[in-house]
């Protein structure tokens, strides 16, 4: 039976086979098209991705363009500070949370439900989301 090792120096033992320029040619040319596809790709991966991370910043000013500046401003009155609107949805919350425990009237909860409501409309994304996790 014959080794792979001897088989191996058999074949380091043959003569190299000189190849034809035109193969080398069209194998380097092969090489340079893989290249060049490859960097072409990784460029509009890259507008793509930058495109994708740009999009949320470029919305809101895209968003107003059909209206007039001064409907613009009427639109959209001065907002509060985002934590300061988190830390009172969630101090209505717990308030919620509280009054439903001890069983308090429609009447008590109505008007919490009413500022909850009024405090979401000030928040410029994502407020449809949280009404619906209301429902």
């Amino acid at each position: 039976m014959i080794e792979p090792t001897q088989v191996r120096e058999q074949l380091h033992a043959l003569p190299e086979i000189p190849l034809p320029d035109a193969l080398w040619r069209r194998v380097d040319a092969k090489r340079r098209q893989k290249l060049q596809r490859r960097k072409l790709g990784a460029g509009i991966a890259t507008l793509a991705l930058a495109a994708v991370m740009a999009a949320p910043l470029l919305l809101p000013m895209f968003a107003g363009a059909d209206r007039a500046p001064g409907e613009q401003i009427a639109a959209h009155p001065p907002m509060r500070g985002e934590h300061d609107v988190q830390a009172e949805l969630r101090a209505l919350d717990h308030a919620l949370q509280a009054a439903y425990d001890r069983g308090a009237s429609d009447a008590e909860i109505a008007p919490m439900w009413v500022a909850r409501d009024a405090l979401l409309t000030g928040i410029p994304s994502g407020n449809s989301a949280i009404r619906r996790s209301r429902i």
